[in-house]
């Protein structure tokens, strides 16, 4: 029986210091994208890749521009070593990389959306600080009534990226986002930790990096995917495009819902999860939630020949001949 691959790509989180060096091992076609992404952009993506540190990194108009050339560099080494995906998802930034993956757009359009993206993001995260953190160990439900709690007089804070059963992010102002890590921890979560990043991605503040990016899309084409690919903001496979497009614009306001990207996934039949990006932080959630099913990094895949995968048909699911055969 043959697999029915996922391609699932990360987002801005999952870049580190000298990420660039294992890019730079895949030769020249990685290069030339990286010299692509540097035309596109105006950063200096390669050098940045290579030396910058994890303060650097931090700033989502590098962190996001990094992210997406590597992925797509994955993307395209993947495919020379004979990988070939039945549907694709991103959490996030990573929803970019999908829709070069599915053919919706080319490499250049992503690469300057996503710059264009970055630096909307990075300016509301100057104009309203915010904060965000992780919540391990708690109901996701009990979360977000943490959230509501600690919204009051002006302050905000919501569940960010309902990653997993056992795992959300929250974001918002940060008097707020305190008050719930610290009534996370007086509640017994596993883990409740105020994270490194700029801004409260994925919530109300970012709104005025919502408006800015309205302009940049809607004269962007869009063609519908050529194989199915599932929206990180509904968590439902993705039929119409001009609908999606409205998605993609929310989905810088609003919360990741990678719980149910990863039930869609399985209802499609996957049983076998590539994580084509960067880090392994989408790794970890799949064995989280698909226990059963195979889960490899961008180099495990590379490092192995893959099996002929299955298709998914028009409603998402597997055929039920061919996974019989």
């Amino acid at each position: 029986m043959s697999p029915t691959v996922a391609f699932v790509f990360p987002g801005q989180g999952s870049q580190f210091p000298g990420m660039g060096y294992e890019m730079e091992r895949w030769g020249r076609r990685a290069d030339a994208l990286g010299s692509r992404a540097e035309d596109v952009t105006g950063l200096p993506v390669r050098a940045l890749m290579k030396r910058a540190d994890t303060s650097a990194l931090a700033d989502p108009e590098v962190a996001q521009v990094l992210v997406l050339t590597w992925s797509l560099a994955a993307l395209e080494q993947l495919r020379g070593h004979g990988w070939r995906p039945a549907v694709v998802a991103g959490h996030s930034l990573g929803e970019y990389t999908a829709l070069v993956a599915c053919g919706c757009i080319d490499q250049e359009t992503a690469l300057s959306l996503v710059a264009r993206r970055g630096r909307a993001m990075a300016a509301a995260a100057a104009a309203r600080r915010g904060a965000m953190a992780a919540i391990v160990g708690l109901a996701p439900q009990r979360v977000q009534g943490l959230c509501h709690a600690a919204s009051a007089d002006g302050e905000v804070a919501v569940v960010a990226n309902w990653n997993s059963p056992r795992q959300v992010v929250v974001a918002g102002s940060r008097t707020a986002v305190e008050g719930v890590v610290a009534a996370a921890r007086a509640a017994g979560a596993l883990r409740a930790r105020l994270l490194p990043v700029g801004g409260a991605y994925h919530s109300p503040l970012m709104d005025s990096a919502h408006q800015r990016l309205t302009e940049h899309l809607a004269d962007v084409a869009l063609a519908p995917p050529a194989i199915p690919f599932v929206s990180s903001t509904t968590g439902l496979r993705v039929t119409d495009v001009e609908a999606y497009r409205q998605d993609l614009l929310a989905q810088i306001i609003s919360p990741v819902r990678w719980q149910d990207v990863m039930r869609t996934l399985a209802d499609c039949g996957v049983d076998t999860y590539v994580e084509a990006g960067p880090g392994r932080v989408l790794h970890g959630l799949a064995r989280e939630m698909a226990r059963t099913a195979e889960h490899l990094t961008t180099g495990d895949a590379l490092r192995r020949t893959p099996a002929p995968t299955e298709p998914v048909d028009a409603r998402g699911a597997v055929p039920p001949s061919s996974k019989e055969q």
